[in-house]
């Protein structure tokens, strides 16, 4: 019998908060109002325009993440480098993303809002690559074929504080080169050394892609935590890799918004997916890495239990991070495609063992909350705590049961802004506070 079927029975009755206190976070983040002219500013203010000449082939590109504006800055720069003269084209810079083929990442690519109509350049996408050099004691890197055979080579790239190590440089433009330029064979070669090869080897392979490719440098984004962009620099290729991008990655760790309280007994998180973050939540704010062989971090968040109860549809399928939770809905766990999952996981290796392994399931949102409370190890003379997100990127605006209201009072940067209850329908989905569709 089918793990579904076994399960539709089943339920451990547990009480739930009656009401729910709708709650922001409000904090005076940096913003920037014409993402356009930023970019166009930064491609200009970094001095990239003046290594390309006119009529030469520049590949640009562009990664698998959902970042704020991200076809507007694509299509500024783009139209930048066409007024310069320049012929440039997108490349998919995204590892093994999209199940590791030219048509799934062309087709995730869409999905973020990048297609040759939108943008106003051809798009070439392969997962062939060179070989373009080999670290010291360490793997081989590679290169996009497309991207290879241009004049130039720019990426697009976030900067931002990584959900599977720590370092001085994190996710960025020297991780997307190695990565991202890389394709499967390079983000396997890598990913192989864990996360001390990250650690290690990050800085030294932006010296080989500055010495032996044609990458010329970065438009770097820094997002605030509202998910907005906060700031747009260029960077040369000289300074990938270096103290510039690191001051860039502590500038963003600064904006980041996380959950407001360190201990939580149950965090339900409405859906997980690839286009909210690389592990589908993001750990940093969860607080929790579970990574193979890897501690907690020392300042790991105390959640009692952690509820997801569904998938984005812009993930299509990849369930990668599902293992973070402690238990999930069938929904989620029916939307799951695995061959999809897996070739991500197992292409990310010890980041991806533990956080592809399926949580407990039950058969509705009701009875997934019930489970949480009862083993979410909150004493037995007081109520659980509850802290509802619609996801780890939107947390601007949170749901948390009534007896965390002296917390929240307390709190400079949190208001109560209003209530509902916590109803379902009868098939166990919640009606309130989202519906889920």
């Amino acid at each position: 019998m089918h793990l579904l079927e076994q399960i539709q029975a089943l339920r451990f009755p547990a009480p739930l908060p009656a009401r729910l206190l709708e709650v922001r976070q409000i904090y005076d983040y940096p913003r920037v109002t014409n993402v356009s002219a930023a970019a166009r500013a930064a491609l200009e203010a970094s001095g990239l325009l003046t290594v390309i000449q006119p009529g030469e082939r520049v590949a640009v590109g562009v990664g698998s993440r959902g970042i704020a504006n991200l076809p507007a800055i694509v299509r500024a720069v783009v139209d930048r480098l066409k007024a310069h003269g320049a012929q440039p084209f997108i490349v998919a810079a995204m590892g093994s993303h999209g199940g590791a083929t030219a048509d799934g990442q062309r087709a995730l690519l869409a999905e973020l809002g990048i297609t040759e109509a939108s943008i106003g350049c051809p798009l070439r996408i392969t997962m062939e690559v060179r070989e373009v050099g080999r670290l010291p004691n360490g793997p081989a890197l590679y290169q996009d074929l497309h991207s290879a055979a241009a004049d130039h080579t720019l990426l697009i790239s976030r900067i931002k504080p990584h959900t599977d190590f720590h370092g001085r440089l994190e996710s960025g433009p020297s991780k997307m080169a190695v990565i991202g330029l890389g394709k499967r064979v390079g983000a396997e070669a890598m990913h192989a050394w864990g996360t001390a090869g990250f650690q290690q080897f990050l800085a030294p392979a932006a010296r080989i892609y500055q010495a032996n490719t044609n990458l010329r440098g970065a438009i770097a984004i820094l997002e605030n935590g509202y998910d907005e962009t906060a700031e747009i620099v260029g960077l040369t290729a000289d300074q990938i890799g270096t103290e510039v991008e690191a001051a860039l990655l502590r500038k963003a760790r600064a904006l980041m918004l996380g959950l407001p309280f360190r201990q939580i007994d149950v965090l339900v998180i409405r859906e997980l997916g690839k286009d909210i973050s690389g592990t589908g939540m993001d750990t940093n704010v969860l607080g929790r890495l579970r990574v193979n062989r890897q501690p907690e971090p020392e300042d790991a968040s105390d959640i009692g239990a952690l509820v997801l109860l569904d998938l984005t549809e812009a993930t299509h399928g990849n369930a990668s991070g599902i293992g973070l939770a402690d238990v999930i809905t069938a929904r989620a766990l029916r939307k799951a495609d695995f061959a999809i999952t897996y070739t991500n996981a197992i292409t990310a290796t010890t980041f991806g063992l533990k956080r592809s392994c399926i949580p407990i399931v039950m058969a509705d949102d009701r009875r997934a909350l019930e489970v949480a409370v009862r083993c979410c190890g909150a004493p037995p003379d007081r109520a659980p705590t509850f802290v509802f997100a619609r996801n780890t990127l939107a947390l601007g605006q949170l749901w948390m049961s009534e007896n965390l209201r002296p917390q929240i009072e307390a709190h400079p940067n949190l208001r109560i802004v209003g209530e509902a209850p916590l109803a379902f329908d009868d098939d166990g989905s919640m009606a309130s506070p989202w519906r889920l569709t």
